[in-house]
């Protein structure tokens, strides 16, 4: 998920509202399908970055698309429809883990042989970054809810922290917070499994700390 970000004076003009938008909001099947058509993609990807594989991802991204339906009255355009709309997958994935009912796949490990892809070496780079990305999601699982959803969209995703703030509905300073704090977290859990230490260096890297 890349927000694109525009320092210049243009920046403050309202982008164009989607073609679909006016249906939705009057509850025209077409246009709704056309909504969940061209964003769909982008809501499943920012809760799956933020929650990790888990069987109810498809429930979120729904969830996400009814409470976006629901505040359709309330969207004036001030920021585009894509962030608006990310925004609520962030609170809906914060909600969820919040919840503390939050499910995963089996582990690999317990899948048996014969149900697994054929081995060959592309197979087998994609099965060993599963295993990885699996085992780092089980260390986020540990972790506040609100700076394991910070510190993903600041460190992972490299949003500034004002539109973290933004996406949480929370102060730039409460956010600067939750960053530190979920860092510090991370860098206590990963002393368990230290073999995830390179792909979370620049998780850990706190050099942008204090970007706005």
């Amino acid at each position: 998920m890349n927000l694109v970000r525009d320092p210049s004076p243009a920046a403050a003009i309202r982008p164009a509202p989607p073609a679909w938008l006016d249906g939705c909001r009057a509850g025209n099947a077409a246009a709704i399908t056309a909504m969940f058509n061209a964003c769909c993609g982008m809501v499943e990807r920012t809760i799956y970055r933020l929650i990790g594989a888990t069987p109810d991802l498809e429930d979120l991204v729904q969830n996400t698309f009814v409470e976006a339906l629901r505040s359709l009255p309330r969207y004036r355009g001030e920021a585009s429809f894509t962030t608006w709309l990310t925004s609520i997958a962030v609170h809906v994935a914060h909600h969820h883990l919040r919840s503390a009912k939050l499910r995963r796949h089996a582990p690999l490990e317990s899948v048996p042989d014969h149900q697994l892809p054929t081995s060959t070496p592309e197979a087998e780079r994609q099965l060993d970054e599963r295993r990885l990305v699996g085992r780092l999601h089980g260390l986020l699982d540990r972790m506040s809810p609100a700076q394991r959803v910070a510190l993903v969209l600041f460190a992972v995703e490299g949003l500034p922290i004002d539109e973290v703030a933004a996406l949480m509905g929370a102060s730039p300073t409460t956010t600067r917070s939750r960053v530190f704090f979920g860092r510090r977290a991370l860098r206590a859990l990963i002393k368990e499994d230290p073999g995830l230490r390179a792909i979370v260096e620049d998780i850990l890297d706190d050099r942008r700390e204090g970007e706005a």
